[in-house]
């Protein structure tokens, strides 16, 4: 994969700093207007670039916060598909919120098992424990600690 060009990075980074010190003051609909533009200047494909990721998982992150847990979820599926985005656990944890609070259950509990085998009861430390609690009820902790690469769930429950 080839690298974006130096003034394109920049402005990409500037427009996503913008809209990051948006969302820090719950400005939500202006960062997604900064994000948004900074998507549009990616070249196409898209999806190829690590700057996608980054572009939304923060978006995804923002529609999280508004509490649109429906375009969350959606916008954080494609940010599992860019680069290093199935690796991410900060990604793979809001989906599992988003995909929880929208009742589809057992794509959370997917989502929530892939970003606690990344990094543990950590990463649920400042979040509401409904999150780590619905982890250690519905996929038990002792499970996912014993490793295997395997999902416990392949379909809808």
């Amino acid at each position: 994969m080839s690298k974006l060009d130096s003034d394109l990075r920049k402005m990409i980074d500037a427009l996503c700093q913008k809209g990051d010190r948006f969302a820090q003051i719950d400005q939500f609909d202006d960062a997604l207007d900064e994000y948004e533009a900074a998507w549009a200047l990616l070249p196409e494909p898209k999806h190829q670039w690590p700057a996608a990721t980054w572009i939304l998982m923060a978006a995804g992150d923002v529609y999280f916060e508004k509490r649109d847990y429906v375009a969350a979820a959606d916008t954080l599926r494609e940010a599992v598909d860019c680069p290093e985005g199935d690796t991410n656990a900060f990604i793979l944890l809001r989906l599992g919120q988003s995909l929880l609070e929208s009742g589809e259950l057992a794509y959370a509990a997917e989502a929530f098992e892939a970003a606690y085998k990344l990094a543990g009861d950590e990463l649920f430390l400042d979040e509401d424990p409904k999150y780590l609690q619905f982890v250690q009820t519905e996929l038990g902790i002792g499970q996912i600690r014993a490793g295997g690469n395997s999902s416990r769930f392949r379909k809808r429950l």
